[in-house]
């Protein structure tokens, strides 16, 4: 056989390889996607860990677009289009036994575009992301980018929200605390990694993360802490600043527990006398607060105090003063972070009674809810850090809004 026959066949044998190699290169995705439920073992991840367990691994049909008549946004009537692709779900092991696993969910396209997204979170997290669904800030008429032919990939970052329990109990345990703060996102996204290889038969060519809010703190943590992990990071309104808006949220929701707490009428009122006393500092007669930091001077909410002996919506008492004040006012650290700070902004003046508006919105949608909140005491034998065991005095503060963001 001449040597240029037999390269022609050397060399069309190993295409013909690279191209069917992965479970979802064959001829069967069905299959294909079924056998990617082996466990991975902790090595593949780049953090100390336990090792990953399949949950689940099965083929997923296209679906079409649909929109829904009502919703709180625009996106959320939507449901993207989705193609055929293998939806994978899994949890890895925590080292300490105590902490829970991370559950996460990685959506393998049989038309493969050779990239990933990995989604963020939001809040406290907690709920598995599924990486189904627009990116934040993405035009609703564009396909999503699952449908795009990405890879994408999400998490409950290492813990799971409980009913009639604080969201942020989780942090009791030090494992499940550092998986919020950084950890859960790269050993997930070791995972995924792994996962496209045994798919695809090759790692992805790009990697990109996006986040909002919480979900944007932890693309810039992604960047600061794993420069190497990802080629991009989209990183919207992020919470950079963790601390402080911890520390100054348990202030503010000190100041407006019991009789500090502000209905919505009144809350209403106070963002009219704000426009009051600072819309038309500029020139303009439009509603809007253009410079909030001189109205945060000229403002005085002691003008709403209430007559002696009268009570309503239409006026606040000495306790709603001082919580509109507390709110206003910067939060002050009695000592500096290591970063140097040593302070946290208040909320600010203007814009106290906007509307809720998907994640939009003033004080009642962000902060006070529509009825008066409650003190929550943990389940039976949740104990804080200090190792005194939590009780009906705790600073936890439970929102009873119906307009949770």
């Amino acid at each position: 056989m001449p040597i240029r026959q037999l390269l022609c066949i050397v060399v069309t044998a190993t295409l013909a390889a690279c191209g069917t190699s992965g479970a979802l290169r064959g001829g069967d995705a069905a299959a294909g996607c079924a056998s990617l439920n082996a466990p991975i073992d902790s090595a593949k991840i780049g953090l100390p860990s336990g090792g990953a367990t399949i949950d689940a691994a099965a083929l997923v049909a296209p679906s079409a677009l649909t929109v829904a008549e009502r919703g709180p946004t625009p996106a959320a009537t939507i449901t993207p289009a989705t193609p055929e692709y293998c939806k994978v779900l899994g949890r890895i092991a925590p080292v300490d036994p105590k902490a829970p696993p991370i559950v996460f969910q990685v959506n393998l396209p049989t038309q493969w575009n050779g990239r990933s997204v990995q989604y963020g979170g939001g809040g406290f997290n907690g709920v598995l992301i599924s990486g189904l669904s627009l990116l934040p800030a993405a035009p609703y008429d564009k396909p999503s980018p699952l449908a795009q032919g990405f890879v994408t990939v999400g998490t409950d970052s290492g813990h799971q929200n409980q009913p009639n329990q604080p969201p942020q109990v989780f942090a009791l345990n030090d494992e499940a605390l550092l998986n919020f703060a950084h950890a859960s996102y790269k050993k997930v996204r070791d995972v995924s990694v792994e996962l496209m290889r045994r798919a695809y038969g090759r790692a992805p060519e790009k990697l990109y993360f996006v986040g909002s809010s919480e979900g944007g703190r932890e693309g810039l943590t992604m960047a600061q802490r794993y420069p190497a992990d990802f080629d991009g990071v989209f990183s919207r309104v992020p919470v950079i600043h963790w601390t402080g808006l911890q520390h100054a949220g348990l202030r503010d929701g000190f100041a407006t527990m019991g009789e500090g707490w502000i209905r919505p009428a009144q809350v209403k009122l106070v963002g009219e006398a704000v426009r009051a006393a600072c819309d038309k500092a500029d020139g303009s007669d439009d509603a809007l607060v253009q410079d909030p930091v001189t109205c945060k001077a000229a403002f005085k909410v002691e003008a709403l105090r209430c007559a002696s002996g009268k009570t309503g919506d239409q006026c606040l008492t000495e306790a709603q003063i001082k919580a509109v004040n507390t709110l206003h006012a910067t939060y002050k650290f009695p000592f500096v972070l290591a970063n140097g700070l040593d302070d946290y902004p208040g909320w600010g003046v203007s814009g106290e009674d906007t509307p809720a508006i998907g994640p939009t919105g003033g004080w009642t949608a962000w902060w006070l809810g529509t009825a008066p909140p409650s003190r929550c005491t943990p389940a039976p034998g949740v104990q804080t850090r200090t190792g005194v065991r939590s009780s009906a005095t705790s600073p936890t503060r439970w929102r009873a809004s119906t307009a949770t963001p």
